[in-house]
């Protein structure tokens, strides 16, 4: 409780300066009581129009997940059958008289997609990319009185993305003001070099905006406070800043003895930076930072703070299922966590820049970071995205980007694409200079193919620091080809291994994506085989054949609660829509073998495994809204890869087994009990009787065992000790509803987040892996629904609603509070099962 409640503290909504000085500077945020209109408004910017049938909300906001699924929207299998479209947003700033004399800015930190913004009728910009902040500067425009921010959003063309983008202003917005002197946007950086546990050199650059109608004369001042909040440093320098000028001042300091950052302990110092004249403080803010150093060689891989380290990295898409885009910074922090669970220690953006909150958690809870700028370049991977304006905005962008987390201590790597189209040299060093010239302490890769894909030696003249691999890196000696080509250069696994699982579903054969279950692209020349492949792919035995669970066929979806049936046409539907959750459907290697791969080969600095949780869009069409990819599921839930990459990333005994132990049907047929664990040894128990012992050795533990229904379960032991157990239980009918809310008590604050599982369980409290009832929740009290979901990738259901069918036995329900004080209830009910009724309290 004590890191949740540091974090969110990190994350608060206002940061006043402390000084002993007169202070006119803050930042706050202005997230509350926007107006929202979904359509075009002609001169929706002008002040005087009437408003009063617009929605009043607050932010972030994503227009496109409030939506229902269709194929009528113009949307596809890739951006995900929701609604685009134009919107409109319009705030009221009443004039504060302390603004007299000082700059007022207004910092959105991000807006999807094609923004402009006016106050009070006079435009202030343009920005067509979604993923990076912006600011502008509202004091020329101000009155007494109301003022009047609009901002129009154009989401009309909606293939602008290869997932769910959202629509709308998703991010936080920020009200700053300072005297006429103060510090750039992004203007202060921080590096620091010759790292060790004794004593560390650091570099604070401060770019100082003169605003004013003369020359002026300011002390720069850089405070650094420990992880307590002592001060360790004060540096100062006098500067001269010439009217309308901007000036750049160094200061430079070192540190005895400084905390070294790292997942494992991820401290993080205060840098406070201050611009001042006299006894007034005409600027000021503070940032986290860190010192830790990095280095990347294909000798051994990545070292952080002088000590080999592997990249245990996920890839992370920006949404986060019923909230869409707009995601809470509570609900970023809970999914967060949960991959510090699992043994996750690195996250890649794929495939543009995400929230500054997600970099604030990175940097607290110890989750490094490979930061990416795009998906393509110049040439459209979806037919309305970035490609489109890349020739005019990409240096602003990414100078911007580099700019807005070249401080963050998480960050340990850059990349400037993904599986570009097209891809030319002359783009690529273009791009890799402007990386090194604005952050020469961090290499630059890329994901995927680049101009060098071919790999023959007159080809290769790689122009990247690491060079990346996505699917192809999952090949039988693609990643060894390269070493021999290119022995210098150290390799990351950008996106590898490709695997698929859905929560709660098993299938004893091994599924191969080409051959089983077809991606979008390969559905054209599908004809039930491999195609060449066979040779590339390391085998995955088949657990048992024939299939054991013949069942498992999806034939129906569902939308608002209504079943409806897919028309089957092809073989391959059956197996599309649904993957098992043993380690054996995937496109070129298993789990396990991609990371003993990885971390088997010294000049491989690591890998991000393809994806972290499932995300909206890129789905396997209609009716589907989203793939298999995650290790966890779309709601929150963990599968069973969770726990695999658990016994492969972490240290803390641990055991899991698979799969759940309710198949009413199969009593007498042999079923694969997979058992995932770190610890030395296994012994398998069905019904209190010993199944064996078998030992770990590098590879998952299997036992074929007829079915009975009772409990089988798992001990394994380390160093010949107990050390943990998991066991599986068969369920009888639903007849209870469990609601486990992951907090009791929320702050009255209009942001929090309530995160309450939804199981459903048979009488005695077993949970029931099969069951599809349908829940309703009822809620009192100071708090609201913002999302509700099952799992499901055929559930097309609407998220803002308070009835949801489970999937596999759960339902995920999202509430938050408002600013009110006091009890909250909620009460959940279905036909033929026990009500559940669970408490929580609102406080300020």
């Amino acid at each position: 409780m004590k890191l949740i409640s540091l974090v969110l503290l990190f994350l608060a909504g206002i940061v006043w300066s402390c000084s002993e000085k007169e202070n006119i500077s803050y930042s706050q945020k202005i997230d509350f009581d926007w107006q929202f209109h979904q359509g075009d408004v002609e001169n929706g910017q002008n002040p005087d129009l009437n408003t009063s049938d617009w929605r009043l909300l607050d932010l972030p906001h994503d227009w496109s997940i409030e939506g229902t699924y269709s194929l009528e929207h113009g949307s596809d299998w890739q951006s995900g059958f929701l609604p685009t479209g134009i919107g409109w947003y319009r705030k009221t700033l009443n004039w504060d008289p302390s603004w007299k004399n000082r700059r007022i800015k207004i910092h959105f930190e991000g807006v999807y997609l094609n923004s402009d913004v006016w106050i009070n009728g006079v435009h202030l910009g343009h920005r067509p990319n979604g993923y990076i902040g912006f600011e502008y500067d509202l004091t020329d425009y101000l009155r007494k009185g109301e003022n009047i921010v609009a901002v129009r959003v154009d989401q009309s063309k909606p293939l602008t993305g290869r997932w769910h983008t959202g629509s709308g202003i998703y991010r936080h917005v920020w009200l700053k003001t300072s005297g006429s002197v103060y510090v750039d946007n992004w203007g202060v950086s921080f590096t620091a070099s010759n790292i060790s546990t004794e004593k560390s050199d650091y570099e604070v650059t401060v770019d100082v905006l003169n605003k004013s109608d003369k020359d002026d004369q300011v002390q720069v001042t850089a405070l650094l406070f420990d992880k307590d909040g002592s001060q360790v440093a004060n540096l100062n320098e006098t500067l001269k800043v010439a009217s309308k000028g901007i000036q750049t001042v160094n200061l430079l300091g070192d540190i005895s003895k400084p905390d070294l950052w790292s997942p494992e302990t991820p401290v993080l110092y205060t840098l406070k930076t201050r611009i001042s004249k006299g006894e007034q403080v005409l600027d000021e803010s503070e940032m986290k930072v860190g010192f830790r150093k990095i280095e990347f060689s294909a000798a051994f891989g990545f070292k952080l703070n002088g000590k080999v380290t592997k990249l245990k990295g996920v890839c992370d898409h920006h949404t986060a299922g019923a909230v869409g885009a707009a995601v809470p910074d509570d609900v970023l922090l809970y999914r967060l966590r949960l991959l510090k669970e699992m043994g996750c220690n690195a996250i890649r953006t794929a495939h543009n820049p995400f929230s500054p909150s997600f970099y604030n958690i990175c940097d607290s809870i110890g989750l490094m970071v490979m930061n990416e700028f795009l998906d393509g370049w110049d040439t459209e991977k979806a037919e309305h995205d970035y490609g489109l304006y890349f020739e005019e905005w990409w240096q602003k962008d990414g100078i911007d980007f580099i700019k807005r987390d070249r401080n963050h201590p998480s960050v340990v790597i850059w990349s400037i694409g993904n599986e570009v189209i097209n891809p030319t040299r002359e783009v690529q060093k273009q791009l890799v200079d402007l990386f090194h010239q604005f952050d020469p302490t961090r290499p630059v890769t890329q994901g995927g193919h680049d101009p060098t894909r071919d790999m023959t030696e007159e080809n290769l003249h790689v122009q990247l620091d690491v060079k990346g691999f996505n699917g192809d890196g999952e090949e039988k000696g693609m990643l060894e080809k390269f070493h021999a080509l290119e022995p210098s250069m150290p390799i990351v696994c950008t996106e590898v291994p490709h695997t698929y699982q859905t929560r709660g579903l098993y299938r004893t054969k091994t599924h191969w994506r080409r051959r089983d279950f077809p991606a979008m692209w390969e559905i054209g020349k599908w004809d039930g085989t491999l195609r060449g492949l066979e040779e590339s792919l390391f085998p995955i035995p088949d657990l048992k054949s024939p299939e054991v669970f013949t069942e498992e066929k999806c034939s129906t979806y569902y939308i608002n609660g209504e079943e409806k049936s897919i028309d089957i046409i092809k073989p391959y539907q059956y197996n599309l829509y649904y993957q098992s959750s043993y380690d054996n459907a995937s496109v070129r290697s298993s789990a396990r073998m991609a990371w003993q791969r990885t971390r088997d080969l010294d000049y491989v600095i690591g890998q991000f495994r393809w994806g972290s949780f499932d995300y909206l869009g890129e789905s396997n069409d209609w009716p589907s809204r989203f793939a298999n990819f995650g290790v966890i599921d779309i709601c929150g839930f963990p599968k069973d890869h969770f726990y695999l990459y658990q016994s492969m990333w972490t240290e803390k005994p641990m055991v899991h087994i698979l799969p759940h132990w309710t198949h009413p049907g199969k009593e007498g047929k042999k079923i694969p009990v997979v058992v995932y664990t770190n610890c030395d040894e296994v012994e398998l128990f069905l019904n209190g009787e010993s199944l064996g012992t078998k030992k770990y050795a590098d590879e998952q533990l299997v036992w074929l065992v007829p079915y009975e229904p009772g409990m089988i379960k798992a001990i394994a032991k380390k160093n010949s000790k107990l050390a943990a157990g998991d066991k599986q239980i068969t369920a009888g009918p639903p007849a209870k509803i469990e609601l486990i809310p992951d907090k009791e008590k929320v702050y009255a604050n209009r942001t929090d987040v309530v995160h309450v599982s939804v199981d459903i369980t048979d009488e005695n409290g077993i949970f029931c892996p099969m069951a599809n009832n349908v829940v309703e929740f009822e809620m009192t009290g100071p708090a609201r629904i913002i999302g509700v979901d099952n799992g499901d990738p055929l559930d097309l259901s609407a998220y803002k609603t308070n009835v949801r069918r489970a999937f596999r036995g759960k339902i995920m329900l999202l509430v938050q509070a408002t600013d009110e004080e006091g009890d909250i209830s909620i009460r959940a009910k279905s036909e033929g099962l026990e009500e559940m009724e669970v408490k929580l309290v609102s406080f300020k």
